[in-house]
């Protein structure tokens, strides 16, 4: 049975490409290195030197954060990418709990 995406899913594929057709533009101007940058489908919504002001910025403008792309302006791969559609990039660490008594890290 074949795989089918959701909607959410294609808009954040859509958004990656868009990403990346745009990066030679952007890595052209040196004072974006490192800089990210969001898009939600085809559009640019957001660029900011720290990926905390480009979620400010996304937040502001009404956009859902499970469909936005955030890219990071340095040079990538050409090779196919999978992208995952989930908001967070990391999982949780837990503390030692024996020494320190805490739960998850949030």
């Amino acid at each position: 049975m074949e795989h089918l995406q959701s909607p959410a899913d294609m808009g954040i594929l859509r958004a990656r490409d868009a990403f990346l057709r745009d990066l030679p533009a952007l890595l052209a101007n040196p004072k974006w290195d490192r800089w990210c940058v969001a898009y939600c489908g085809e559009e640019r919504i957001a660029l900011a030197e720290t990926q905390r002001e480009v979620l400010r910025e996304c937040q502001r403008l009404g956009r859902q954060l499970d469909q936005v792309f955030v890219g990071c302006i340095v040079p990538h791969s050409k090779e196919e990418e999978e992208v995952d559609t989930g908001f967070y990039e990391f999982d949780d660490i837990e503390h030692d709990k024996a020494s320190s008594g805490a739960g998850p890290i949030s």
